[in-house]
């Protein structure tokens, strides 16, 4: 969820499926799946949205003074980054 607030147009869910298939084939894929299905429904609807086109970053509680850099300083070179 915190991925589709930020403007994910698409998460992974890793290897979940692949413990369904295991468990009991198709029908543990579409058991997984239904889970997972469940949880967003429950997140969305806990957030009062009815879509995940509605998220937005307004809806992470993100604690005061909290500041996390992505990527590279600004004017570092290559150098300075794989060092």
């Amino acid at each position: 969820m915190k991925a589709l607030c930020l403007g994910a147009r698409a998460v992974l869910i890793g290897r979940a499926y692949l413990w369904g298939l295991a468990a009991n084939g198709q029908a543990g894929v579409e058991n997984v799946l239904d889970v997972l299905r469940g949880g967003i429904d429950s997140t969305l609807l806990g957030m009062r949205e009815s879509s995940i086109r509605d998220l937005a970053p307004e809806h992470l509680v993100i604690p005061d003074g909290f500041h996390r850099a992505l990527g590279a300083p600004s004017g570092a070179t290559a150098e300075q980054v794989t060092a």
